[in-house]
């Protein structure tokens, strides 16, 4: 039986009372998420977490990361990513039997907002083809580096899955305008173009092709 544990982060959400009183979110970068007790059942474990690295407070990182009970004033969210990613890679060594079970992490997905963000007027709209040639064919983020640096600091066996290149070409693979509002039946957006997600069926089921092919290569390796 197959599961879907959300957490964006892989490591603590939480929140602090500010001096007026009100709730703020903050992110414990040296504590896994409080999701992981169940991570320990599954046979196939497929990790991912990127995105939202760049969204708002996790990208401006004023009074929103934690290590221990100290909460930084402000702290760059690259090095927030790498430590985060040291502590799964920690949880992984330590509560893993390689023996018994296969770990995946999954890469960081491009996102294709034109003239803007997602917050602030990108878009996506009207694409219908590939990218065929420019720059982000070779846009290589600095989160995959990390991700790559810290599985070779790991003693378990990660396998890496790594979709970045695959998906800097389908910049028409994403839902843009479609799936917020309703219009004649259609949901539409004119507000925010959602350039990040994907459609589905779509990309990622190349993904899981990926995943269905190395647990074939796997078997057949152990026989």
């Amino acid at each position: 039986m197959s599961s879907n544990l959300w957490s964006h982060f892989l490591v603590k959400e939480g929140v602090r009372i500010n001096a007026q009183g009100s709730s703020n979110p903050t992110l414990s970068i040296d504590v896994i998420d409080k999701t992981a007790g169940r991570w320990k059942r599954a046979d196939i474990l497929v990790f991912n977490t990127g995105h939202w690295w760049t969204h708002g407070k996790t990208a401006r990182g004023k009074n929103y990361y934690k290590e221990g009970d100290y909460l930084y004033p402000k702290f760059d969210a690259v090095e927030a990513y790498r430590r985060a990613l040291r502590t799964w890679g920690k949880w992984i060594d330590k509560n893993v039997n390689p023996k018994k079970q296969l770990v995946f992490y999954r890469g960081y997905s491009s996102a294709h907002f034109r003239g803007g963000d997602w917050d602030s007027g990108g878009t996506c709209n009207g694409e219908t083809e590939p990218v065929l040639s420019g720059s982000i064919l070779n846009n290589y983020p600095v989160k995959m580096k990390i991700v790559e640096e810290v599985i070779r600091e790991m003693r378990n066996p990660v396998t890496l899955l790594n979709v970045t290149s695959l998906t800097n070409f389908r910049k028409d693979g994403h839902p843009s305008i479609y799936g917020k509002n309703v219009t004649a039946g259609v949901k539409v957006s004119t507000r925010r173009q959602d350039c990040s997600h994907w459609c589905l069926p779509g990309v990622p089921d190349a993904w899981n092709e990926l995943i269905y092919a190395t647990l074939v290569q796997h078997r057949v390796s152990k026989n």
